[in-house]
């Protein structure tokens, strides 16, 4: 590999949270992932409003289980890195990917300075744009589209490619690019993303692994939204406890835990995105709409909506009417 020594230095220098912990923290700090009570890594509070970046693992410490809300990627770049996914350790050795879609849970034990491990965070947004280039790769389209499925499981897929120099070569490139202080153009990084899914499908015999992790958790979360979807207007956690049979007050944790969300989140999104599709696609009053999906208080909706979408319903409409029906860019 002849990566630029500058670009090296940088991506292996001791970062603040390894100097704090080398200095006797015993632990990784959630508060530096996500604002939330549960251990769902944050996509914004990585990607500071990028598409796309990438940042070293934390060494010299094990970093806990815990979920992301968007999909990642880790290549090892030298040494090695092992992950405990469903208790069963994946070890990654110089030149290995691996792919981690938005629903899984996971942790990674202890790194030591020669172990360096690079974590890619993809945005929704980005991985969205690149799919349209992927969409009939044999190996990556399915993967990535059940990693949109606000219901899917847990899935990884795990690539050795240590010995497989195009990959490694661009990767390489994918790193330069990431690492310039001022940024590269996402059309030039998603070009190089889709050129490593393609790659990963020409060689598709690197794929040692790939696993979808099915639990419990997963029918959890398919009958919770399942609820939402068809009970939205009238939706209250202590029904959905006795359809499924959970007490209240468990079944409230356990919604948080599952989905970095509250129940109350969770119908108040679904309401929002149901009243956005009747704005856009149907002619019924404005007043209609806010009563049809269980408010009865307008200037509350208002207030909820124009957080979620920017602008008042009525503009809103109008704006999306003049787009064709498309919703108005943010």
């Amino acid at each position: 590999m002849h990566m630029d020594t500058e670009v090296i230095e940088r991506l292996t220098a001791l970062s603040a949270e390894e100097a704090r912990i080398l200095g006797g923290q015993t632990a990784i700090r959630k508060d530096d992932y996500t604002p939330g009570k549960e251990f769902i890594v944050n996509s914004k509070k990585l990607l500071g409003g990028r598409q796309v970046d990438m940042r070293l693992h934390t060494r010299f410490a094990d970093f806990p289980e815990h979920g992301h809300d968007y999909m990642e990627f880790m290549y090892v770049y030298a040494g090695s890195v092992t992950h405990v996914i469903g208790g069963e350790k994946v070890r990654l050795s110089g030149g290995d990917i691996l792919f981690l879609n938005k629903h899984i849970r996971h942790g990674v034990l202890r790194a030591e300075r020669e172990d360096i491990g690079i974590n890619f965070i993809l945005s929704d947004a980005f991985l969205k744009y690149v799919f349209g280039n992927v969409q009939h790769n044999p190996v990556m389209s399915e993967f990535l589209s059940r990693n949109f499925d606000p219901d899917g499981e847990g899935e990884y897929l795990f690539f050795r490619t240590g010995n497989t120099f195009p990959v490694r070569n661009l990767l390489d490139n994918l790193i330069y690019a990431l690492a310039q202080p001022q940024g590269e153009d996402d059309a030039i990084l998603a070009q190089l993303v889709s050129l490593l899914f393609s790659y990963l499908a020409r060689y598709r015999e690197t794929l040692v692994n790939g696993s979808k992790i099915a639990s419990p958790e997963a029918e959890f979360r398919r009958s919770v939204a399942a609820y939402v979807r068809s009970r939205y207007p009238q939706a209250h956690l202590a029904d959905l406890a006795a359809l499924i049979g959970y007490d209240p007050a468990y079944l409230s944790g356990k919604i948080r835990r599952t989905f970095g969300k509250t129940f109350q989140t969770l119908v108040q999104e679904e309401r929002l995105a149901v009243a956005e599709r009747l704005l856009r696609t149907t002619d019924l009053r404005v007043e209609e709409i806010v009563r049809s999906v269980g408010y009865e208080n307008q200037t509350h909706f208002h207030a909820l909506f124009r957080r979620a979408y920017g602008d008042t319903p009525h503009r809103y409409r109008l704006a999306a009417k003049t787009a064709g029906g498309a919703p108005p860019a943010p």
